[in-house]
């Protein structure tokens, strides 16, 4: 998604640098959207395979849990079908890794009816359900496609209702790096041999998200006066099959360990209601400073390079 602009003016000030701080105690959970796979172009099952080895590699080394929110609907396409690409979330689950669900086919809820919606998130259950029952998991997360969680507030809290009654808890995030306009920039000069152009998109892509980062400490400081766990959203793609050594690296410079959803939404920050009524999708930090009554500067909130946006939408 494009980054989330506001225009008020500033009571808080948040800016974000790229300077390296000294090393501080701090959490992280590590999400990640569009399992099985998010292709850009390239042939789905030789890339997905290598993609989620990649990541939980890295996973494994580093020690960190994560989960992985599925859309349903990849299971049903491709010369794969459904055994094969099932395959690929049993082996998240088998590293540890937990799963959720991202709706059946990813829509976007600001063009769906509330009844419309509810379909493709039921539909959108059965494995993801069944894989997780395996292991005595009850209760599921859910995230939101584009994190669009409502364009209208009847649209909102009927969703949110809805959810609740499925015994689902929403899943937010409070650092987002726009990884997939990147990746689609980054597998098309792969897929050219521009090796040059590779490695600038994914250095740009890991300085914005250090720059994020960035911006979200001091946003946790401003808006919590301390650091709460953060939450970063990531997509299953090449580039950040990649990149994910490095920025793990990078986070664990800044201080970071990484830990289960379940645990960062156990910090008392995260009991803060969701009141924004928006057709954006915007981190939590915007979402709570709504509902705190704080207008938060934007500047330091890094946007995706003009040059990597004109190259994905060429």
């Amino acid at each position: 998604m494009l980054r989330f602009a506001l225009t008020c003016l500033a009571l808080v000030t948040v800016g974000g640098a790229r300077s390296q701080e000294p090393a501080r105690s701090r959490t992280m959970a590590l999400t990640f959207d569009d399992l099985p796979f998010v292709a850009a172009g390239q042939a789905y099952f030789p890339a997905a395979t290598r993609t989620t080895s990649e990541l939980l590699k890295v996973l494994r080394q580093h020690r960190a849990p994560a989960i992985g929110f599925v859309n349903e609907g990849q299971l049903n396409s491709g010369a794969e079908r459904l055994k094969a690409r099932e395959a690929l979330l049993q082996q998240w689950m088998a590293a540890g890794m937990t799963l959720g669900n991202h709706t059946y086919s990813h829509r976007d809820f600001n063009t769906q009816t509330v009844d419309a919606f509810r379909d493709d998130i039921i539909k959108g259950e059965p494995t993801v359900k069944r894989l997780m029952a395996a292991r005595g998991s009850k209760g599921l997360f859910f995230r939101h496609p584009m994190t669009h969680t409502g364009d209208t507030k009847e649209k909102k809290d009927a969703l949110d209702a809805f959810l609740w009654s499925r015994g689902y808890r929403i899943a937010p995030h409070t650092i987002e790096n726009s990884d997939f306009i990147f990746n689609v920039v980054y597998v098309r000069a792969q897929a050219a041999g521009d090796r040059t152009l590779a490695g600038r998109v994914r250095d740009a892509y890991i300085d914005m998200t250090m720059d994020a980062t960035a911006f979200a400490e001091k946003t946790s400081e401003a808006l919590f006066k301390r650091d709460i766990p953060q939450v970063l959203l990531l997509h299953s793609n090449v580039l950040t099959s990649e990149s994910l050594e490095t920025l793990l690296l990078r986070f664990e410079a800044r201080g970071y360990r990484f830990i289960a959803l379940e645990e960062a939404m156990a910090d008392p920050a995260y009991a803060t209601p969701d009141t924004m009524v928006s057709s954006f999708g915007p981190t939590w930090f915007w979402r709570w400073a709504r509902t705190l009554g704080v207008r938060l500067n934007p500047e330091g909130d890094p946007e995706v390079p003009a040059w990597v946006l004109d190259a994905y939408r060429r």
